[in-house]
């Protein structure tokens, strides 16, 4: 099994280079980046609907594109009769993407932000992020022949997205909000500019795991349903 994910992992991100996917994601990056040193702006505070807002793009829809060009192509068919199983597939999507969304956001903080903080709750929030922006994108898509029939019903899904950023712009927080699967996003970023104790780390992954755990379960049905061509 790890050698079959290994090597579709390392399929996967040699065509999301050749189909430009890292270029797209880099200079975007970079762009943010300079936006965020040019503006007098407490960033720290605001940087969850940075990170958040960036990955919508380079996780939820290069994921989407993804699995449509590759659904355009016949590959996704031909995943019905080969050993390669769904929750295969789909990790070494989430995981490509992932690679990708961590190396574009540790470029933008060092180079936008240049400051110190929590590494690890920084890295942890990416990666979550990515996974969970990942397995949403193959959910979202997976009824969709073609990304033009995708686009707008997409804005739905990432205004859905939004709702924990809500009490940044002074809307009520409460415990409510963990039930929202990028809550603990949130919370990882905040731990990792010092907005909260270190402590709050550990419920945020844990309470992560478990919806990139209902992700993986959700997407490896739509994926069964996706393959047989039956619309939903």
């Amino acid at each position: 099994m790890m050698r079959r994910l290994g090597a579709t992992v390392w399929v996967d991100l040699r065509r999301q280079v050749t189909e430009g996917f890292w270029l797209v994601a880099l200079v975007v990056a970079l762009l943010l980046a300079a936006v965020l040193r040019a503006v007098d702006v407490e960033w720290a505070v605001w940087w969850p609907v940075v990170l958040l807002a960036d990955l919508t793009i380079t996780a939820f829809y290069f994921a989407a594109a993804h699995v449509l060009m590759q659904r355009v192509e016949g590959t996704l068919n031909a995943q019905a009769v080969s050993p390669l199983r769904p929750h295969e597939y789909l990790a070494s999507l989430v995981v490509s993407l992932a690679v990708l969304s961590l190396v574009e956001m540790s470029v933008l903080v060092l180079v936008g932000c240049g400051r110190r903080l929590n590494w690890f709750a920084y890295l942890a929030a990416a990666a979550v992020a990515a996974a969970l922006y990942v397995l949403y994108g193959f959910i979202a898509v997976s009824k969709y022949p073609s990304i033009s029939r995708f686009l707008l019903p997409s804005g739905l899904w990432t205004a859905v997205f939004a709702v924990p950023m809500l009490p940044l712009f002074g809307a009520p927080s409460g415990w409510w909000l963990w039930l929202h699967p990028l809550h603990p996003v949130v919370v990882l970023i905040q731990v990792a500019f010092g907005w909260l104790a270190a402590w709050w780390a550990v419920p945020a992954l844990i309470v992560a795991v478990i919806w990139v755990l209902i992700g993986f379960k959700v997407a490896s049905a739509r994926f069964q349903r996706f393959l047989v061509g039956d619309q939903v």
